[in-house]
């Protein structure tokens, strides 16, 4: 008796020589050509939406507002994080008499 390769799908016993067969005619793509022609204009698509909507941030009024507001929080998340890194921590005596409790390190 001949053993053959395969594997249990849905509890049915498939041999490995037709499961081959049916992933082929599954793998059925286009040509390699036409593939690339697909892609070629899926990106020039894609750049030409990308300059017209920066066109219109740069020259409309909703771009300007739209540029703005990004900014403003930009500059709003700027200022928090600087307050909080100059923030002095919990327990810790703002004015010199937290100086003084710092560690002096000699220069030379």
């Amino acid at each position: 008796m001949e053993e053959k390769h395969g594997r249990f799908v849905q509890g049915a016993w498939v041999e490995e020589e037709a499961r081959q067969a049916e992933q082929r005619e599954e793998i059925k793509t286009e040509p390699i050509d036409q593939r690339i022609d697909h892609v070629s204009a899926m990106v020039t698509k894609s750049l030409s939406e990308v300059i017209g909507l920066v066109r219109d941030l740069v020259t409309t009024p909703a771009g300007h507002a739209h540029i703005e507001k990004q900014v403003n929080e930009a500059v709003s998340q700027i200022e928090r994080a600087i307050s909080d890194v100059l923030k002095p921590e919990p327990g810790e005596d703002s004015g010199e008499a937290g100086e003084e409790k710092k560690k002096k390190i000699p220069v030379e």
